[in-house]
């Protein structure tokens, strides 16, 4: 293994076990829903708070966790750990020094 794979593998790492770690939860919380007939009056899951500034940072409610937070965060770190597996496969080339 080469020098320069190994920050890629730190990040498939860190990367991939925060979005393993979203993808159980969001499971979960479907199961959860769905057993209760999609009463969003109870919450479920991780905390996830929407900020606008340092200051003013307010907790997500339940319906807008299930269907907002939760599948952006799973779109945005199900991408970046296909993106790094994809470069350490080989299938994609990391363009590094190419502006030289």
């Amino acid at each position: 293994m080469s020098d320069d794979r190994i920050q890629l593998w730190i990040g498939l790492c860190l990367v991939g076990g925060f979005c393993a770690y979203s993808w159980y939860w969001y499971i979960r919380s479907i199961i959860f829903y769905r057993s209760n007939g999609f009463d969003f009056s109870k919450d479920f899951g991780p905390n996830l708070y929407f900020s606008q500034s340092q200051d003013e940072r307010f907790l997500a409610k339940p319906k807008a966790k299930f269907f907002i937070a939760m599948p952006f965060v799973l779109v945005v770190t199900s991408f970046i750990s296909i993106f790094i597996l994809l470069t350490l496969t080989g299938v994609i080339k990391p363009c590094i020094g190419c502006g030289r």
